[in-house]
C-alpha cells in the first residue's frame, strides 16, 4: 500500500496517515464481508453442520457483553442488563453466540443519543427462557420489517456505527437460528426504538454433555 499512498497523497504527512486510515479500514470492510459471505453460504448449505451442546446461557451472554466493555469504556455507551442466572439450552454454542453478538450489535449501531442499549435474559414459561435487546432508536418503518432479515438490508436511519459491520449481521441471525429452529423476531415502534428477541428452548443443567 506505501506506493499507492505515495502517489496519491504525496509528501503531506496529514493525507498519508488519513489515505493509509481508509485503506486500513477498507480492508478489514472487504475482509469482514468475506468472512461473513462464507458463514452464511456455509450455514445455509449445511456444510457447516449444527455441533450442539447444553451449556448455561446466562453465563455465556455475560461473556458476549464483556466484549462490548471498550465501547462502554471510551464511548460512554450503556448496557442495561437484566439476566436470570443458570439458564440452560441445548444448541451449537459458538453460532448462537454470532447470532446473540450480531443483535447487541445491530442494537449499538441504532440505539439513540442516550446510547442505551438494554439486554434481558428471562424464564416466560416452564419451558422456554427469552433473550432479547432493545434499543432507544428511531424504530423500524412498518414497510421495512418484513425485509430486515434479508441479505445487504441496512437502515436508512442515520447512524455512526460504532461496531462495523457488512448488512449481512441479520441475516446470518436468521440462518442461524431457523437452523435450529427457534422463535425469533423483531418488536418496533417509530421513535421508541426496537427489540429483537429469540426463545430458547429450556434444558435441564445436569444434561452438560456434548
Amino acid at each position: 500500500y506505501a506506493s499507492m499512498i505515495m502517489e496519491i497523497s504525496g509528501d503531506v504527512p496529514e493525507k498519508r496517515n488519513k489515505h493509509a486510515q481508509v485503506i486500513v479500514e477498507e480492508a478489514d470492510r472487504l475482509t469482514s464481508l468475506v468472512s461473513d459471505v462464507l458463514d452464511l453460504s456455509k450455514i445455509s448449505s449445511g456444510i457447516d453442520g449444527l455441533k450442539l451442546t447444553t451449556f448455561d446461557m446466562s453465563a455465556y451472554l455475560s461473556e458476549i457483553l464483556d466484549r462490548f466493555g471498550y465501547l462502554r469504556d471510551t464511548q460512554g455507551y450503556v448496557f442495561e442488563t437484566e439476566i436470570e442466572e443458570e439458564l440452560y439450552t441445548r444448541a451449537d454454542e459458538l453460532k448462537i453466540g454470532q447470532a446473540v453478538y450480531n443483535l447487541i450489535g445491530n442494537a449499538v449501531n441504532y440505539t439513540g443519543a442516550d446510547k442505551k442499549v438494554r439486554v434481558s435474559l428471562k424464564m416466560v414459561s416452564e419451558t422456554e427462557f427469552r433473550f432479547a435487546v432493545t434499543d432507544t432508536g428511531a424504530g423500524i418503518k412498518p414497510e421495512e420489517i418484513p425485509t430486515i432479515w434479508d441479505r445487504y438490508y441496512r437502515s436508512a436511519e442515520t447512524h455512526k456505527r460504532p461496531v462495523k459491520g457488512t448488512g449481512l449481521g441479520l441475516s446470518i441471525v436468521k440462518t442461524v437460528l431457523e437452523k435450529h429452529g427457534f422463535v425469533f423476531g423483531v418488536e418496533s415502534e417509530r421513535g421508541k426504538g426496537s427489540t429483537f428477541y429469540i426463545l430458547f428452548p429450556a434444558a435441564p443443567p445436569q444434561n452438560n454433555f456434548a
